[in-house]
């Protein structure tokens, strides 16, 4: 039987994360792994729930990249807030007979994810930070890649909604997410 990988995604949505699973799940299977995708994040984990996955292949991923959303839904469940939660998760996982996780989220799926590794002995795993507010701990310069699709995004806006001022001579409040 072939180890388990498993990917889960936390947090709110960002351009990029189906990106994430298809080149995490081909890379998985070509050196040998199954891979499992968890619906809406740590959410049914939490609750002891083991049947809200499904198999991941190169067919059900090879064209996700080009949509947006999450195949696996996001949810921002974190099982660091309460002690039983964590061993509901860490008892799921070995249930599923998972041997690595992939995790896709932002501050809280970070650590969340770390925490995890602390308490689990024989997990692996690996977390992909995704997050429109830039508020991981990332060395300097290295932006994630839901903060860059946003500020790319929110700039064009802003120019777009800068030149109809002009235009018409009005005003616009302009009201944006992130810290």
């Amino acid at each position: 039987m072939p180890e388990r990988l498993a990917i889960l995604v936390g947090g709110g949505p960002a351009p990029g994360i189906n990106s994430v699973i298809n080149a995490v799940t081909i890379e998985a299977i070509n050196n040998g792994l199954e891979v499992i995708g968890i619906y809406d994040g740590f959410e049914h984990l939490m609750k002891g729930k083991t049947d809200k996955i499904r198999p991941l292949g190169i067919h059900d991923v090879s064209r996700i990249h080009i949509e947006g959303g999450s195949i696996l839904r996001t949810s921002r469940a974190n099982p660091t807030k309460e002690p039983e939660d964590m061993k509901r998760v860490i008892n799921s996982l070995q249930e599923l007979k998972i041997n690595y996780l992939v995790t896709i989220g932002g501050d809280d799926t970070a650590f969340s994810a770390s925490s995890l590794l602390k308490t689990s002995k024989k997990l692996r795993i690996a977390h992909v930070p995704k997050t429109i507010d830039n508020d991981l701990p990332l060395p300097s310069g290295m932006p994630t890649f839901g903060f860059e699709t946003a500020r790319h995004v929110g700039s064009e806006l802003l120019y777009n909604l800068m030149q109809d001022a002009r235009a018409t001579n009005r005003w616009y409040f302009v009201v944006a997410m992130g810290r």
